[in-house]
């Protein structure tokens, strides 16, 4: 019984390993995804409180295991084993859950003022219609972090990938109201 909870603990503590690292370094948590064709869609999907996610059942599987070494190696009864190690398991998952919910609140605190953007140069990432037809996006840096936010433009040229713009106002809803920025030349923002 002891190799099953050894078989079941080892790949799991990897993975919890590996992923407690990539979110810490912060290459995990969101992912957003942007479409354009006759509609607009644009698709977030953040990490939040989720009891059935792959992260929290490798912190279940991870301490099911280890619990179960344990309380073998006290001398428990198997059957107690078992329930103890399912207990343990659940414990440790909820309190992972909790952790990562703390550290993804983190990333996503709303301390960035958008005001602080305006006559900031930034670049074009996803290409902005003119006369305010459509929202494009821009990478910026706001706050010495660089962002990327959506923007309109009064234009009335689109403003294509890679151009330089230079940011004139913020409009309600965390919109950059932005221009093209031409001096002498494609400067670079970033």
């Amino acid at each position: 019984m002891e190799k099953i909870y050894l078989f079941i603990a080892v790949p799991a503590s990897l993975i919890l390993l590996i992923q407690t690292s990539l979110t810490f370094l912060g290459l995990s948590g969101e992912i957003d995804a942007d479409f354009d064709g006759d509609g607009d869609v644009n698709g977030t999907g953040e990490s939040g409180l989720t009891l059935f996610s792959v992260r929290n059942l490798v912190a279940f599987f991870t301490f099911f295991g280890w619990g179960g070494l344990w309380l073998r190696s006290m001398g428990v009864a198997p059957v107690f084993t078992v329930l103890g190690s399912i207990f343990l398991g659940m414990l440790f998952m909820l309190i992972s859950m909790g952790l990562f919910l703390l550290v993804s609140k983190m990333q996503r605190s709303g301390n960035i003022d958008l005001n602080n953007a305006i006559g900031k140069l930034g670049e074009v990432y996803i290409p902005i219609p003119g006369n305010r037809k459509h929202t494009g996006k821009v990478n910026i840096i706001i706050q010495g972090a660089l962002r990327e936010v959506e923007a309109f433009t009064d234009d009335l040229e689109d403003l294509k990938t890679g151009s330089t713009v230079q940011v004139i106002a913020v409009e309600s809803g965390a919109r950059l109201i932005v221009k093209k920025y031409e001096r002498g030349g494609k400067t670079n923002a970033l």
